[in-house]
């Protein structure tokens, strides 16, 4: 069953990821939506079947788009491709989020709009405005997970 958020980072981007996991909180403990990063991988687990099994699961994608996200082999291969195909047929829902300034455009996430102004990635706010951003970008997140 699609009911949970699968958020997909690069690890150089691990700060920004926490801070989103953080705001995600409230809806977190309350069972307003349910999340899974690699953070849950169990040591001595089979990773790349956790990930798979994660990827079916999903109903949004929350993408935290960065050089190093874009850079990515493994994201992009096996996270971001899937999604891509999955979207196509409304089977999941690509949230992304510019965490830092990137060639998006050259992807195809150009074709998606982003959650919050590509031009405005949040790494670049001030810690105050990135707060008042991660709050929309989890109610949009939490809307998305139950239309």
């Amino acid at each position: 069953m699609r009911d949970q958020i699968f958020i997909s980072y690069s690890h150089a981007d691990k700060k920004l990821k926490d801070e989103l996991l953080k705001h995600l909180s409230p809806y977190l403990r309350s069972g307003a939506i349910t999340a899974w990063s690699d953070e849950q991988l169990a040591p001595g687990g089979q990773w790349f079947d956790e990930i798979k099994t994660a990827l079916g699961n999903t109903r949004a994608a929350v993408l935290l788009v960065s050089p190093d996200f874009l850079a990515s082999d493994f994201i992009d291969k096996e996270e971001l491709g899937p999604f891509l195909k999955e979207a196509a047929t409304g089977g999941v829902k690509i949230l992304w989020v510019p965490i830092r300034a990137s060639s998006f455009e050259e992807t195809p996430l150009r074709h998606f709009q982003a959650v919050s102004p590509p031009n405005e990635p949040l790494g670049a706010k001030s810690k105050s405005d990135r707060d008042k951003a991660w709050v929309k970008v989890c109610q949009v997140i939490k809307k998305a997970v139950n239309p």
